[in-house]
């Protein structure tokens, strides 16, 4: 069994033969661990086909992106200004365009094809591979760009206001991503899977109601989602902090795959949520396991993961973000941990 049949066996809860793995470095680890990280990967191989240059999800290329460094009043193609403090990060826009909605009628809204270059690099590399890995593409980000473009508290006040303006902005960043997924389609013979980026919570919940939830952006998802299964792909979500409040919708929109940051949720509420109805690409701890956990822990705290996703017939992804922080011995251990989680024959 290759990876992509892995894959696409562990979403569909069709028995995958084991865990199948994702890789995941920021460009920091990768400055900072060079070589000694790349034959940990080599000696752990993943089933997804990342961009060999990016070493991420293929996606359209940014103006500013995780590898562009430190970074002083960057200014990307929406118009937001970014500062970083470090190499290898994504910083923070500390520039609004829309920062007054006075600015709307003016605003100009970048081109859905820039930047698909990054996307028409994953057809010569897929083709390299026999498309014997899973092969997924980042369409973009809506609520995130939303606070991008507004700035956060502004963000929030427009949801709490039910601004006609916020509405607008909505249906506009939706527009653009189907458009996106639209150029992504065009290699639809070479993708297997598109992933839309939300963070929606905070450490102790979600950022605005989810009543509010609900009625504003779960029917934007649900477009999104749409237009990705009418091509026979598969949908994904990924969303950091507490948002075990809209996990259900989630599941009822149709996400093929969520990416959540679980330890900020309770694993066992999460897993009676989730266990056997959505596959979970479940983030190891970033927060202690991965930087300051022992190896032993970080084997523990993985197959606590397994048993509250996984299971013979699939629904768990094998996933850790190795950043700057986290030892080498450790994302050994979790490499490790991942594949002798138990396989279908065991």
């Amino acid at each position: 069994m290759d990876g992509r049949e892995r894959y696409l066996r562990a979403l569909h809860f069709a028995g995958p033969d084991r865990v199948p793995m994702m890789h995941r470095a920021i460009p920091g680890a990768f400055s900072l661990y060079g070589q000694q990280l790349r034959e940990l990967y080599e000696r752990y191989p993943a089933d997804v086909l990342f961009s060999p240059v990016a070493y991420t999800w293929f996606g359209f290329d940014r103006v500013v992106g995780e590898g562009s460094g430190r970074l002083r009043g960057a200014v990307d193609e929406w118009g937001c200004v970014w500062d970083s403090l470090a190499d290898g990060y994504l910083g923070q826009v500390v520039g609004h365009p829309l920062d007054d909605w006075a600015k709307l009628e003016d605003y100009r809204f970048p081109d859905p094809a820039s930047g698909r270059a990054g996307v028409d690099a994953l057809v010569d590399a897929v083709r390299a591979d026999g498309h014997r890995h899973y092969v997924p593409v980042l369409a973009g980000t809506l609520w995130q760009q939303t606070f991008w473009l507004r700035g956060f508290e502004n963000a929030l006040l427009d949801v709490l206001d039910d601004r006609p303006e916020m509405h607008y902005l909505r249906d506009r960043l939706v527009e653009f991503l189907l458009q996106r997924i639209e150029i992504i389609l065009e290699h639809r013979e070479h993708v297997d899977g598109i992933q839309i980026n939300d963070d929606w919570g905070t450490q102790q919940g979600l950022m605005i109601s989810p009543a509010h939830w609900r009625r504003i952006y779960k029917p934007a998802y649900a477009r999104l989602v749409a237009a990705i299964h009418s091509a026979g792909l598969q949908a994904h979500l990924h969303t950091d902090g507490h948002v075990a409040a809209i996990v259900e919708d989630l599941i009822e929109i149709g996400f093929d795959e969520i990416n959540p940051q679980v330890s900020c949720m309770d694993l066992a509420d999460l897993s009676r949520r989730c266990r056997g109805r959505v596959c979970v690409r479940a983030d190891v701890d970033r927060q202690y396991h991965l930087p300051y956990g022992t190896p032993a822990e970080m084997a523990a705290h993985m197959r606590s993961l397994y048993d509250a996703f996984g299971g013979p017939t699939g629904g768990y992804v094998g996933y850790g973000e190795v950043s700057t922080d986290v030892p080498l011995a450790n994302v050994e251990a979790m490499l490790r941990a991942i594949a002798e989680l138990p396989t279908r024959a065991n």
